[in-house]
Order: structure tokens, then sequence, then C-alpha cells
């Protein structure tokens, strides 16, 4: 079963390389085979719980491709609607691709192991918390140390499928029009409840199939992530940088709803600007592209800001699962530093009276709120502006969307405005 083949060497580019899903999947991958990738890592710890359960000793380190096999037919035989024979021989098959063909015996025999023993295996209720909650145990300490309400339902919600969200060019169509159009090619979607320029569908589809997508009417984009450009208020002639814009859905759609601004999309990675690049050219959007350090900047301001900081990305791992094989703890220290720098190398380049809108796709109070809280402790010309969104929960400083709300991923914002510094306090 190829498709078996692709998934194992996809994971295999995750797991042993550390490269992240979407670098990993290749261009002619099908369906099925994105399913059991994305699966795989979704249900990752527990599927690794499932395998040395079922397994009468260790596979070797070197053997990792094997393992990765079994985790695929593990999964397939869980969560596929096919005969469960159907899953076991195509696991099989796939050991002469590995050039492993003597484990073909053990590939059958231990998920024929796994079918007999399925119903007391899955009870994982008194396993280990990675297990219990397919999360690595430092991410679920810290999510449930921030939010002990919500936590056990967040960690839920990461592995579930997220909706496909769209989000319309309001200078080409309107959402009513567009409903419309998705209706009568049998797409069922109902508007977004968080933004106007939202609407969800009920199955993801490729985009070929959207109407109009190549002319630059719709783009696909989540709901949270929308919220940015309806947050941040721009009038005709703004000077407005996108600080970190890659790959540019924030871009565009800050030029879709206010097309006479006067846009700097940057980004320090010149490969990344390449989606900017392409997300303008199809939306028939126009503005000044630069890749420059944000922290080197020094000869421009700007009326408005849009920082989206680089993150844990803790509020997508329902849509980016390697996440919770990639990130490591060491790595949030380390990104709260750059935060906090990028945030005060933004202050500098904004004009008194301006606006910066923080954001990340983050659910850790250290990288929200915290970094927040830190830039402004010791700063006279800063006030925090209220955000009303109808949805998430308001902090002390700035806006937190949790992904088991309303359907939408995990965002955090915080809307800034800055102070002219006066005589008493220089």
């Amino acid at each position: 079963m190829k498709e078996y083949q692709q998934a194992v060497s996809s994971l295999l580019n995750v797991v042993k390389i550390g490269q992240s899903l979407n670098a990993s999947i290749p261009s002619e991958a099908t369906p099925l085979t994105k399913q059991v990738i994305y699966g795989v890592l979704r249900d990752y710890y527990l599927l690794n719980h499932l395998c040395d359960s079922v397994l009468d000793k260790p596979l070797p380190a070197k053997h990792l491709d094997l393992r990765l096999l079994l985790f695929c037919g593990i999964y397939s035989i869980r969560s596929l609607k096919r005969p469960q024979h159907t899953s076991v021989n195509a696991a099989v098959d796939v050991t002469r691709d590995l050039n492993k063909p003597w484990a073909k015996g053990l590939v059958n025999a231990v998920l024929r192991n796994y079918i007999r023993r399925r119903d007391a295996l899955d009870d994982t209720s008194h396993q280990n918390i990675e297990v219990q909650t397919n999360h690595p145990e430092w991410l679920t300490t810290r999510i449930c140390r921030a939010w002990p309400v919500e936590g056990l339902q967040l960690l839920h919600a990461n592995n579930e499928h997220p909706p496909m969200v769209l989000r319309i060019n309001e200078q080409k169509t309107t959402r009513e029009d567009y409903l419309r159009r998705l209706a009568d090619l049998n797409l069922v979607a109902i508007p977004g409840l968080l933004v106007s320029s939202s609407v969800v569908l009920a199955s993801p589809c490729p985009v070929s199939q959207l109407p109009m997508f190549e002319d630059g009417w719709v783009s696909v984009q989540d709901e949270a992530s929308q919220l940015a450009a309806h947050l941040l208020v721009l009038a005709a002639g703004d000077s407005v940088l996108d600080a970190c814009a890659a790959p540019g859905g924030k871009s565009c759609h800050l030029l879709e709803k206010n097309p006479d601004i006067n846009l700097v999309a940057n980004d320090i990675s010149q490969s990344r600007l390449r989606a900017v690049t392409e997300n303008l050219t199809r939306l028939d959007l126009t503005c000044e592209i630069t890749s420059m350090n944000l922290l080197d900047i020094s000869n421009r301001k700007f009326d408005k800001i849009l920082l989206d900081a680089p993150c844990s990305a803790t509020g997508i791992i329902r849509r980016h699962p390697d996440i919770k094989l990639l990130r490591r703890n060491t790595d949030i220290d380390k990104l709260c530093a750059m935060q906090l720098r990028l945030i005060s190398a933004a202050w500098q380049l904004l004009y008194h009276g301006g606006e910066l809108l923080y954001s990340t796709c983050s659910v850790l109070p250290e990288e929200n709120e915290d970094i927040i809280s830190d830039f402004i402790s010791d700063r006279k010309d800063v006030q925090v502006v209220p955000i009303e969104t109808g949805a998430g929960i308001e902090l002390r400083i700035g806006h937190q969307l949790l992904p088991t709300t309303d359907g939408h991923d995990g965002f955090y914002y915080a809307h800034l405005r800055k102070l002219p510094v006066t005589r008493s306090d220089r």
C-alpha cells in the first residue's frame, strides 16, 4: 500500500530528522496518506504505548521505520473505516519497500496481537499522563498549570480534527454571495461566529474545489487568525508594518479590508517571503515586501504595527500535530526572550499616537500576558487598549482565545497605544 510507504517516509522526517510536517509531506501525497500521517502524530503517545504493549521485545532504534509502520497499522485498525485485515495486509506488504522482508511475520503477528487484545489495551485510564493526553508530559504540565479549569479540555481539542475555515475577500464578494456559491456546488458551510469575513466548511476540501479561489475571492485562514485585521483599525494613508508577515495571511487580510493603506510586509526569512508574494499575486494585492531584522531597523516609523511574534504554536497543535514532537520545554524561555526583544524593537518604530497589536498562536501565558506585562512594567508611554471579541477570555492584559471554544484556534492578542512622553516623564 503506497500510502503506508509514503506515511512512514514522512514520519521518519519528523521523528528522526526533526523536519516540520509541512516540509515532510510530498506534494503527491494522497488524502489517505495525509490522514494516516496526521492521525499517527495526533495519537503518537498512545500508539507508542500500544506498540510497546504488543511487542514481545523492544525493536532496536535502527528499526524506527518498522516501529512507525506498526504505528500506521495500529492507527488504521483503530480509525479507518475498512476491514482490519486490509490494514494488516497493507502494512505487511510495505516491509518489502523498506527492504526488510524478514519483518513480514513480525508486523503480521504484532498487528493481529493488537486486534485480539484491543478491548483491554484501548483502556488507557491507568496509563501515564502522556498516554492519556497524547501530549509530552512537560507540555501537559504547562497547559494545565496555566489553565487549571480548561486545561484537559484544551488538550483534548488539540487532538481533534480542526475545521476548514475560509476568509472572504470583501473587495471581491460578500459572505452571503459566497455561501450561495458554495451551496450551488453542494459544499455545506456556515458563517463564522467570530469575524464577519469567515466561513466554516462542514468538511474540508481541496482549494481547487473552492469557487473563484484562483481569482482571489477567498483564502484559507482560521477565524482566530483573521481577528487581527479586525482589531487593528486602520485609516486611508496609514503607514503599517506587518513585522513578521510570512506566509502573508494577515498582510493580505489587512489590504483586503483597507486597500488605501501603505503596508510593509516584512519577514526575516527570505524563503518564507515567497509565500507572501504568491498570496498577494493570487489576491491581486500589492505592498512593499522587505526582509529586515526588526532589531536592526532604525530609519523608519509607522502609524500601526502588527507583531505576530514567533512562538511555541501551542494554540494550533490540532493543525500541526508535529509540534508535540518537535517543540522542547527549553524552547519556551528562548522564545520569550526573542518576543520581548521584538516588541521592544517594534515599539521604537511606532509613531507617538500609533498602535501596536501583539499576537501569538500560543496558549502559554509566558509568551503572552507575561511578555506584555514585562514590556510595559517600566514604560510611561504605553496605554493598553481593551479588546472586545464576544469570545475567549479577557485577561488583565490582553485577550486569550483557546481552541476549546467556538471551533477556532488558540490565539493571544494585546492592543497597545503609544502615548507622547510628557515633560514630567523624561
